[in-house]
């Protein structure tokens, strides 16, 4: 099964995440190909069998680099023709959504517009979406927000107990969803 994992990550949150994925496939006997998004990636996403996109949430949304990327897949995608009405799914293609995010205001509803965001692109790409999964990350730039919000202390956060549920997660994945 080819293995795909994109992602961006600004502050080390959703690169901490990142790790765990592509650590946990590894050892369950993948080989992930591991691509950290800027201006100027471009991969055929058609080549992978599963694909993990993450991004920290920023103002509601997928980290702006994350969002390029996702449009311009979208113009390549529509031209060739691959977007077609009903979006039926094409078998073999799944993907998982993840990301970090703080919410120091609403908690974790700040993240999930991003989250269904990039769901959509992949389902217009006709890819099963497995899972959409949200994992606290630390607000370095401002301790307050990162103590006194409604997810309490997320300082450190990912920290090991939220690493080791990623890893459950993955390893859920592959055992009931895609092998």
């Amino acid at each position: 099964m080819r293995t795909l994992i994109l992602y961006q990550s600004f502050t080390g949150n959703t690169e901490k995440v990142t790790r765990k994925i592509a650590e946990t496939l590894e050892l369950e006997g993948l080989t992930p190909k591991v691509v950290k998004i800027t201006e100027k990636t471009g991969i055929e996403l058609y080549d992978y069998n599963l694909i993990f996109l993450g991004t920290p949430v920023i103002e509601l949304l997928p980290a702006r680099p994350v969002l390029k990327f996702i449009r311009s897949q979208l113009a390549i995608h529509r031209k060739r023709g691959d977007i077609i009405p009903s979006s039926p799914k094409i078998p073999g293609k799944y993907a998982v959504c993840y990301c970090t995010y703080s919410g120091p205001h609403t908690g974790k509803r700040e993240a999930i517009p991003a989250m269904k965001y990039m769901e959509q692109f992949f389902e217009h790409l006709r890819f099963t979406v497995l899972a959409e999964w949200y994992i606290v990350g630390e607000l370095k730039r401002n301790e307050i927000l990162s103590t006194q919000g409604p997810l309490g202390d997320t300082r450190g956060r990912p920290n090991e107990k939220d690493l080791s549920r990623v890893e459950r997660m993955v390893k859920n994945v592959l055992l009931n969803q895609v092998r």
